[in-house]
């Protein structure tokens, strides 16, 4: 039991460490944890994505602790959480101390230039991942209503620029008709 406390805090670190770009970025290392452990499966991570999309706080946090509290209870959140957000704090507080001196040099801004579009392509596969699952349902056949609010709220991102917000509640209420009516 002990050793599980060790291991969570450990992958939250790593997922901390080398997460750049929000917390959909840390979605890649989540399904690692699905594949790697039993502390949580793959539909409870596509529920975990969702609740953690709609409550109020950063999206990674949300996920760490809700998989932490699926994982160990209060004491996995806490611990998950902790391990999340301490790599950030610890390399905020260097960055800072080193902004001014650094930011011009041309090997942090190749970084920067570099991890930017890595975020990107991480965040894609996750995204691909997840219609892949939701809406195709691996191949087995295609959940129509899944895919209409899928196309739906795609090109509405596109042609209405909104809130967020007002996304999650448009896919909320096609959710409540189709459970209701369809």
């Amino acid at each position: 039991m002990h050793s599980t406390y060790y291991l969570l805090f450990y992958e939250f670190v790593k997922i901390g460490l080398f997460t750049y770009g929000g917390g959909y970025a840390s979605l890649p290392f989540l399904y690692g944890l699905v594949d790697s452990y039993d502390w949580f499966s793959g539909t409870e991570l596509l529920q975990l994505i969702a609740i953690s999309g709609i409550t109020p706080g950063p999206i990674g946090l949300n996920m760490a602790t809700f998989a932490g509290f699926k994982t160990l209870g209060l004491v996995g959140a806490f611990i998950s959480s902790f391990a999340l957000i301490l790599p950030m704090i610890l390399i905020t507080t260097q960055v800072f101390r080193l902004y001014k001196k650094f930011i011009e040099n041309k090997y942090v801004k190749s970084i920067i230039y570099i991890l930017r579009p890595t975020s990107c392509a991480l965040i894609a596969s996750v995204g691909v991942k997840l219609f892949y699952s939701l809406v195709l349902n691996n191949f087995s056949y295609i959940n129509y209503k899944a895919l209409f609010v899928v196309l739906f709220l795609f090109v509405m991102t596109f042609f209405a620029k909104r809130d967020p917000i007002i996304y999650m509640a448009v896919a909320g209420f096609f959710g409540v008709l189709f459970y209701l009516f369809l």
